[in-house]
């Protein structure tokens, strides 16, 4: 399929899914393969009505799925349903990935060879703003796709990591492409796509953020990587929400590990939990980042690393990272 052209696939699933009590995995049920065009409505009405949902209901959806695709493609947008040439590998091979997915920008950074998710509270320490920036750096400089939600705090601050060594950023939003939320993030947004990267969502264009849309959108972070870094965090909070979708998914799991500075903090109580009870590898400095992003790509040999600057600033920022 090429990038511009529209699937039967793609209508069927998006139209299923116009269907109330309809969702992705009862659509992914439905359309358990590509469907040939030449009797793909027919087809899916056929087993759509053997699952008991309305035909006419179905028909109706379909013109105005059909419609909603073509505005979306003439607006500049990517979409790949699961089963359309271009849907990221990555996410094929999870318990519960989207019926269809929608891009806007690059996309290149969804099929990229290496890519990490830099996640975290929105309310990171001091500490923890100056590691997420440094440590998508770190992790852009080795050749990974830094994958985050745009959200406050870490999200953005990993995003500008990123940016600050021109790597490549995906962003996984939690409504329709045609917003940016948080708004004060939009132009932090247009640059991941100027350099390369691009935003994703499995919700159409013109749907707004709803809040258990925030949680599903989780596991599309870790479903994209091949690792995760966890900033910092609480014990609760949705960043916990990637952490488990990152068991679930067998993705490589990390999390900063903090000063005696910062460990009173309650934003870094989540880190050492996981530390303790073996969920993550503690990351203590780049040098630990470094080595921990390389084992995950051990078949290929490791570039000569830079020496390290030194710091102009004097403080236990620039002394662990």
């Amino acid at each position: 399929m090429s990038v511009s052209s529209i699937s039967s696939t793609s209508v069927a699933l998006a139209a299923l899914m116009k269907l109330k009590g309809v969702g992705r995995r009862a659509a992914l049920r439905i359309v358990y393969g590509p469907i040939p065009d030449a009797d793909a409505k027919d087809l899916v009405i056929d087993r759509a009505t053997r699952a008991k949902l309305p035909e006419a209901a179905l028909l109706d959806a379909w013109d105005r799925a059909r419609e909603e695709l073509e505005s979306t493609r003439a607006n500049g947008y990517s979409f790949f349903a699961f089963h359309d040439e271009g849907y990221p590998e990555r996410l094929r091979n999870i318990s519960d990935p989207p019926a269809v997915l929608y891009v806007k920008g690059n996309l290149s950074g969804l099929h990229s060879a290496k890519s990490l998710a830099v996640i975290g509270t929105r309310e990171p320490t001091p500490y923890g703003e100056a590691v997420a920036r440094k440590s998508a750096a770190v992790a852009s400089e080795e050749g990974f796709t830094i994958v985050s939600g745009l959200a406050h705090g870490c999200d953005t601050f990993g995003h500008e990591g990123c940016l600050d060594v021109r790597g490549v950023g995906v962003a996984v939003m939690a409504h329709g492409l045609d917003k940016v939320y948080p708004a004060a993030n939009r132009d932090l947004a247009q640059r991941l796509i100027d350099n390369g990267g691009c935003l994703v969502s499995e919700y159409p264009i013109g749907m707004t953020p709803m809040r258990t849309a925030f949680a599903e959108r989780d596991r599309l972070q870790s479903g994209l990587s091949d690792a995760v870094l966890v900033i910092e965090t609480d014990v609760k909070g949705g960043t916990m929400h990637t952490v488990r979708f990152s068991k679930e998914q067998n993705r490589a799991l990390a999390c900063i590990d903090h000063p005696d500075k910062w460990k009173h903090a309650d934003k870094t109580k989540g880190n050492q939990m996981m530390i303790a009870e073996r969920w993550a590898k503690g990351i203590p400095d780049s040098a630990a980042l470094v080595q921990f992003l390389r084992s995950i790509d051990k078949a290929r040999p490791a570039p000569v690393e830079k020496p390290k600057k030194a710091s102009k600033n004097d403080d236990q920022i620039s002394m662990a990272f």
